[in-house]
């Protein structure tokens, strides 16, 4: 996780995106994004100055467990008190790019936690939501890997946010090398608010890899329930 010094997210009042009149719950909704090299939440879409983030470039030994690639933490800190109930529904697209590795077999996957962090103490919202596993065969040299999936993060109990708190979301990556060889895969999350396609761009010795399939979505999205009575 980056070290809290680091971080530079807004304060936020909210208002509500769409509400449930049943549970008496009014949902936000928040983007992820990256700011030179720095993870930025906001609930507006606005354009990255990255597509996702390049966190790792790893050669994968053949192994028999998954390896944590990425970690990265997206923080929501709040001005005013509010109180968090429900369904925390986080939408996420991550990928990786094969530099190496002809004809190998790899896995993938991703999890999501959610914290409330009073700036000292983590303490964890719910239970750690796990995607699908996603397996290629065959995978080739300059080849795209990417998913899209969905969280669902239930807070049971109302959770309440001092002025100044922070609803932190943690996004890890994992990936598994099947194969007889070694594997050269650099691993991605999307995190472009305005959701636009992925793609390489090579900047002097300073290359950013395309991570997510052209024409895959490339947007984070929160959708945070909180109470309105």
């Amino acid at each position: 996780m980056l070290p809290q010094k680091y971080r530079k997210d807004p304060p936020y009042q909210v208002s509500y995106d769409w509400s449930d009149v049943r549970d008496g719950t009014g949902y936000a909704v928040f983007y992820g994004g990256s700011m030179n090299g720095t993870t930025y939440t906001s609930p507006n879409a606005f354009y990255s100055g990255m597509i996702h983030k390049n966190g790792i470039d790893k050669t994968l030994a053949v192994q028999s467990t998954y390896y944590n690639l990425l970690d990265f933490d997206w923080d929501i800190i709040f001005n005013i008190p509010k109180d968090v109930y429900g369904d925390i529904l986080v939408s996420v697209p991550f990928g990786f790019y094969f530099l190496t590795g002809d004809g190998d077999t790899m896995g993938q996957y991703a999890e999501c936690l959610v914290y409330h962090y009073d700036g000292t103490t983590e303490t964890q919202i719910g239970s750690t939501a796990t995607s699908e596993t996603i397996q290629k065969a065959n995978v080739l040299n300059h080849e795209t890997f990417s998913h899209m999936t969905t969280f669902k993060i239930n807070a049971s109990t109302v959770q309440h946010f001092k002025a100044g708190e922070t609803l932190r979301i943690t996004i890890k990556t994992y990936a598994i090398n099947a194969s007889a060889a070694n594997t050269h895969v650099i691993g991605g999350i999307g995190c472009n608010p305005i959701n636009t396609t992925d793609k390489a761009i090579s900047i002097s010795t300073t290359d950013q890899y395309q991570v997510i399939i052209t024409n895959d979505p490339t947007q984070l999205k929160f959708q945070v329930p909180f109470r309105t009575n």
